[in-house]
């Protein structure tokens, strides 16, 4: 059992809802090894993730460090660290000088990268006609951009509602391999079926990470699911600023 706090992690999550965190309580009960489900916090109310936010925190740590870093680390390692060894492990360039959020946006896009290639030219073609309608639906203009010019872009510096379509996109589509549910994103209808269009190439995408030996450990089957549901939450909560 434990608490933590993390700069780049705390004050996000102490912003969101019950609903916008259960699905990294359910990532984190998920792994046999977790520590949640006998924290004070979660047995008292684990239906209300936003009372013990630190736990989940201290939950991201850890598993984010290896077992003898954590032994010096009461708290697990840094975010920053959590969201460096994923985009790594995807083969993302990451380097010192890249934000937290930087770092979250090169792994949503290498993800929706990987998509793209297990889709056929007629279903990419479709893919991006929704996104654009996405944004035109949403009534942003700059937002209508197909998610294939984005992603050969690198996706990189995007802001509003079309940074958090590209969060919303895979975070749902994570939420639907790994618990068999999406998330609940108050999307348009275009946004939806873009959403329902991505759920199942990404999915395949999974798989094969899952099944990769080197990142095959169950820390990492919770540290990737958790940073791209982070990335969304943190994309939402600046586009809802936004408005």
């Amino acid at each position: 059992m434990g608490v933590a706090t993390d700069h780049d992690l705390t004050p996000l999550l102490n912003q969101c809802s019950d609903e916008d965190l259960q699905p990294l309580v359910d990532y984190i009960l998920n792994a046999s090894t977790n520590d949640l489900t006998t924290s004070p916090g979660y047995e008292a109310l684990p239906g209300a993730p936003s009372t013990y936010v630190s736990e989940i925190v201290y939950e991201i740590k850890t598993f984010g460090g290896n077992t003898f870093a954590n032994m010096f680390r009461e708290d697990g390692v840094p975010y920053r660290e959590v969201v460096t060894d994923v985009a790594e492990r995807l083969k993302v360039q990451v380097s010192e000088d890249d934000t937290v959020e930087e770092m979250e946006s090169g792994i949503l896009t290498k993800v929706l990268e990987d998509m793209l290639e297990k889709m056929s030219p007629e279903e990419r073609q479709r893919l991006d006609e929704e996104f654009a309608e996405a944004g035109r639906a949403a009534g942003d203009k700059g937002a209508t951009v197909p998610l294939s010019i984005l992603i050969l872009q690198g996706g990189v510096r995007l802001s509003g509602f079309m940074a958090y379509r590209f969060a919303a996109i895979v975070a749902n589509a994570v939420a639907r391999a790994v618990l068999g549910r999406g998330l609940s994103v108050g999307a348009n209808a275009a946004l939806m079926r873009v959403l329902g269009m991505a759920a199942g190439p990404i999915g395949w995408v999974l798989t094969g990470l899952w099944t990769a030996i080197d990142i095959a450990g169950p820390a990492f089957r919770v540290t990737l699911p958790c940073v791209c549901h982070v990335a969304f939450l943190r994309q939402k909560q600046a586009y809802k600023e936004a408005l």
